[in-house]
Parts: structure tokens; sequence; C-alpha cells
């Protein structure tokens, strides 16, 4: 949108206050700005004028921003308009407070022209048009009544975001909530579409695998429980990829690549003794698999002990005298490298 057709509304009840971002904002190149001295005013100025852009301080008698903010959420025709709030002072709880409210930002007093552009044009940036922003405010409407026990108020929020927008997150939601309901299929069918959006969502993976559980699916659990660990560990999330491997390990002890990830991880976090017990789990499994005797001569390089490093490069060269990674590494330790 260009800068000559943008309408800011400039709410504060300090009359040198609202000068100064009148300025400010004309000095950006944007021309139309409508002022408002309390929550009250401005919302009777919202409802019969265009404006595209609220800036509003926190603090005023006559109704604050937080609460002109959540009049606006409730309005739809005013859900969409941008609100960059004004305070003296932002901790943690309020960070929190007007982000549930659904603010596009916040800016701490005193401020300069040249922060206040920033800030205005980081929030436009993010402004795709307003159906994502009221898909985004029916999203933070759903989380809000999901945390609170609504369930069903929280399923109508999301179902009206994936009207305007389809969302991976959103369709989790949906299918944690029908878990819950114990509504089986249609949280797999919820969990599905989340993955099919975003085929990295580790966690709709690992929720899958519980749903197929109380199912009585245990094949499908599994696949689903290391299809999770294997994209929490290429995301380095070794604690979450440990969670999901085991598990996965509950319904097949003998799933040897599982163990061998495993391994990967406890050797990542430098405790050598248990990345050597899931590698020797997998040995038990498979003793014929040259790159599980490599991965346990690394844990034994990476804890000091040379001895049974060789010792397990060598094994794994009796497997696959061509094994070229064990050869490199059998000469780098004999070079001292």
């Amino acid at each position: 949108m260009a800068k000559e057709s943008l309408v800011f509304l400039v709410v504060d009840d300090i009359p040198t206050v609202r000068r100064t971002i009148r300025v400010f904002i004309n000095d950006m190149g944007y021309k139309d700005v409508l002022e408002a001295n309390d929550g009250t005013t401005a919302y009777r100025v919202l409802k019969s004028k265009k404006v595209d852009f609220v800036i509003c301080d926190w603090y005023m008698e006559q109704m604050n921003g937080i609460a002109l903010l959540k009049v606006m959420m409730a309005d739809p025709q005013l859900d969409h308009i941008p609100f960059l709030l004004v305070t003296g002072e932002m901790d943690l709880q309020k960070v929190i407070e007007a982000g549930k409210a659904g603010v596009s930002g916040y800016i701490i007093k005193p401020f300069t022209s040249k922060v206040l552009k920033e800030k205005i044009e980081s929030i436009l940036n993010r402004q795709e048009n307003p159906k994502d922003i009221r898909a985004n405010r029916h999203y933070i409407k759903g989380r809000e009544n999901l945390e609170s026990g609504r369930y069903d108020e929280a399923l109508k929020e999301f179902n009206k975001a994936l009207n305007t927008y389809k969302s991976a997150e959103v369709y989790y939601n949906i299918g944690y909530i029908k878990s819950l309901q114990k509504k089986y299929d249609e949280a797999l069918y919820a969990f599905r579409k989340a993955v099919e959006i975003n085929n990295l969502f580790a966690k709709a993976y690992r929720s899958m695998g519980e749903v197929y559980l109380k199912k009585g699916m245990p094949n499908e659990a599994e696949e689903s429980f290391k299809k999770a660990g294997e994209i929490y560990m290429m995301k380095d999330m070794s604690d979450e990829a440990e969670l999901a491997f085991q598990e996965a390990l509950k319904i097949d002890p003998n799933t040897i690549n599982i163990y061998n990830s495993l391994g990967i991880i406890y050797r990542k976090r430098g405790d050598y003794e248990k990345a050597i017990a899931q590698y020797q789990r997998a040995l038990k499994i498979d003793p014929s698999d040259e790159n599980i005797y490599f991965n346990m001569a690394r844990a034994y390089v990476e804890a000091d002990d040379i001895p049974n490093a060789m010792r397990f490069l060598e094994d794994s060269l009796k497997i696959n005298p061509e094994f070229s990674l064990a050869k490199e590494m059998i000469r780098e330790l004999k070079e001292g490298v």
C-alpha cells in the first residue's frame, strides 16, 4: 500500500506526545494521521473513519491501550488493523499480556523517529493481507481456549483460521484436541494434514504415534516415532529425539537403527558410556554392520580410549576391507592426529 494512502491513528492522553508521534510519522512520508485522547474516543474514530495502523499508549484513564486492542480484536471489521503499543516499561508479564491480546508490536518510551520508523516498517512488512491477519487472530483465540480447557470453543476458532489459511500448527492443535476427546480417526486426519503442509513437523509425527498406539496399530506408531526422532536429530534437538526413539523401542526392542541413532545422540552429548552401550545393543542384533563398529570406534576416540577405538576399526575392516572412513581414521590415529 502506498504511503500516501495509509491512515494512522495515534492514541495518547498527553497532547504533546500525540504531536511528537504525528511529526515523526509525517517525516516518514505518511500524511494522514488521526488523533484520539483515549481508547473510547479512538474506538469511535475506528468505527467512523478508515484507519490502517494504530499507535496507542498502554496507560490511559478512559479505556487503556490493552482494553482498546481487545475491543478491536472482537470486532471483525477492525481485528486486522496493525496495533503498535506504546509503554514506558515492559516486563515479561506485560509482553505475555500484550501477546495474548493480539498486539502487533510494542515500543518503549522515550523513542526516536528512527526507532519508530523501524517498528512501523517491521510490522507493515509482516502484514500480508487482512485475511491472514484474521486467521492469526483466530489462532491466538483458539490457543487461549485450548489452554483454558474450552475445547469446543478452541475448535471453532481453529476452524475459522483454516477457512482463510491452511496452517500445520492449526491442524496440529485440532489433532491434539481430538485425541483428548478420544476421536482418534479425526485426530489422525488432522495430524496427517499438519505433516502434509510441513513434512518436518516432528511434534505432529510423535502425536500420530501416540494415537496409533491407542488405536492398537503398533507398526504405524513405531514408524511415526522413528520419523519424529529422525527429524529432531536433524534439528539437533537431542532430548526430544531420545524420547521419540525410546517410544519406538518400547514397541520393537530389536530396531537396530534406533540404537545406532541413540548412540549418536549420547556421543554428541559426551556421554560415551551410554553411547557405547547403545552401539553394543545394535551389534547384538546385527554383528555384521561395519558402520556400527565405526561409530563405536568414534565414541572410544572421543572418550580418549584409543586401543579400543583401534580394535573396533579393525573389526569394521574385517567386515568391509574397502571401508575408507575406517582406513582414514586408523591412519590419523597412528599419526597422532
